[in-house]
């Protein structure tokens, strides 16, 4: 049964107040045959790690469901266990005035070997306050999702490239970028449209995508090739390649 987790959420308090009071879940079947998800939720203190929520819930096919758990904890993790790779979920957290805060990657068990932190607008999610859409890469599906950042509903999908990786936004000029690992490329979006509009090749195994919107320029970090694209925004072209230390 594929496995998915979060990993460790760092939920910090700052001048008193964490940025997370409650974690949102969204689990879509996107199966023709219901499927069962398993969710298990623990915090930890310094070395103890306390399991404290334990669910299972039933989708009928094409089914989605939200839940909300309760996140006031320095650190955190959930896992999830489900009996279909057709499964989606996305998690984010809300304040305590109940506004999205933190958007939280879930990925397969065995992409964190490494005890990676689940990582809130990046490595596959990313809030563009340009239009106030939530952008989530499917690695699975070769798609990202895209949801309201107010209601949380789901508003649909674009088709990207082979194993999206992450997500990034220029909230100028409104473009969505979208690393794929799988085809080494980035998929441009318009994020008006949400239709690709460009697809640019790029180093080997890109990963991370950041944005400088005061310049147009998209730093795109690929894992095997140990470089970084530049990318114009204006042209839809890489510009220069620059070797990583």
């Amino acid at each position: 049964m594929p496995l998915l987790i979060t990993g460790l959420i760092r939920n910090t308090e700052v001048l008193g107040v964490r940025p997370s009071s409650t974690l949102f879940v969204r689990i879509a079947n996107d199966d023709l045959a219901s499927a069962s998800v398993q969710i298990r939720g623990f915090y930890l203190t310094e070395t103890t790690k306390t399991e404290y929520v334990f669910d299972v819930v039933t989708l009928a096919p094409r089914g989605v469901a939200n839940y909300s758990y309760y996140a006031q904890f320095d650190a955190f993790e959930f896992q999830f266990i489900t009996n279909s790779d057709a499964v989606e979920i996305s998690a984010w957290g809300r304040d305590a005035t109940g506004a999205l805060s933190a958007v939280y990657q879930v990925q397969p068990a065995e992409l964190n070997l490494f005890g990676m932190e689940g990582a809130a607008g990046a490595d596959g999610s990313t809030i563009s306050s340009a239009v106030k859409r939530i952008y989530v890469a499917n690695s699975r599906r070769d798609n990202i999702s895209i949801i309201d950042a107010e209601t949380k509903a789901l508003i649909g999908t674009v088709k990207v490239g082979s194993r999206p990786f992450a997500v990034g936004v220029n909230p100028v000029t409104n473009r969505i970028y979208v690393s794929n690992q799988g085809s080494d490329n980035v998929s441009v979006i318009d994020g008006f449209s949400n239709i690709v509009i460009a697809t640019i090749k790029v180093g080997l195994s890109p990963e991370n995508v950041d944005v400088d919107p005061k310049i147009n320029k998209i730093y795109v970090t690929n894992a095997i090739s140990n470089n970084i694209s530049v990318i114009n925004g204006s042209t839809n072209t890489v510009i220069a390649t620059l070797r990583r230390k």
